[in-house]
């Protein structure tokens, strides 16, 4: 599933570079220019920037100084990095609502942070290509959706999401819809399926290829593969998450049942 996006206008961002103090640094001048368009409602969350080259084109700054300039950006939260797909404005409606299994934590505060996922795939998968992993479930195919699970400041950690095909035909069709989307309460709101129980299961492994792939990694890359096996109250199983984790990674807390 495919979002379709709009090319957004070059022209909002050349009137707030000439807008910023000339005197600043570039990438900085830059970066407050970016923020100044998002802040304006020029670029909407979700939007699409554009090209790294294309900004290159329309101001005179080199490609170092834009992929700076939206470094400074991801730092603050306001876009998010994805390779091969752009650079993204960060929207408070992808952030996942309510965490059942996982935990980030501010490292200054202890806070809890919600993190922010999209999708990168959807695919009717057979369980027995996977082995050990979906043996629990009592059919033979499985919907698998792919995400990127991150919090602001961090790289992502890569998802692949596994649940019963009766189930997942009835939650929302659309990638963008589903980028943010919290599962469990779907699950609960149409099924009435609660997470009863989880079982977890922690390895270092290789990583996968997808996950290789979408988190920019070289392969072959040892990281931490960490299975989460969620049961309903009949303990039949119902939901199974695989996180892949690079060397690195911000720290994950495990919960073993519903917070």
């Amino acid at each position: 599933m495919q979002k379709t996006t709009t090319t957004l206008s070059l022209a909002p961002l050349v009137t707030q570079w000439q807008a910023v103090n000339t005197k600043r640094t570039k990438y900085l001048r830059l970066a407050e220019a970016l923020s100044a368009c998002i802040h304006a409602g020029d670029y909407r969350p979700g939007d699409q920037l554009p090209k790294e080259t294309e900004i290159c084109d329309a101001l005179p700054v080199g490609l170092s100084t834009v992929q700076k300039a939206l470094g400074q950006l991801v730092e603050k939260g306001l876009i998010v990095r994805r390779r091969k797909l752009g650079s993204f404005i960060t929207d408070a409606r992808h952030q996942v609502p309510e965490v059942h299994v996982y935990r980030f934590h501010d490292p200054a505060t202890g806070e809890l942070m919600m993190p922010y996922t999209r999708v990168v795939g959807v695919q009717r998968v057979s369980t027995s290509q996977y082995g050990a992993l979906l043996t629990g479930f009592d059919c033979e195919e499985v919907m698998r959706v792919d995400r990127l699970v991150w919090v602001t400041g961090s790289p992502p950690a890569f998802s692949a999401f596994f649940m019963r095909p009766e189930v997942a035909v009835e939650l929302p069709d659309s990638s963008e819809v589903q980028h943010g989307a919290s599962y469990h309460r779907l699950l609960w709101e149409r099924f009435g399926i609660r997470t009863a129980s989880v079982r977890h299961s922690v390895t270092t492994e290789l990583l996968s290829r997808q996950a290789c792939e979408h988190l920019d990694l070289a392969a072959p890359h040892v990281g931490m593969l960490w299975d989460a096996f969620e049961y309903d109250s009949e303990e039949r199983l119902q939901l199974v998450q695989r996180f892949e984790l690079p060397r690195g990674h911000r720290p994950m807390e495990l919960v073993e049942t519903k917070p």
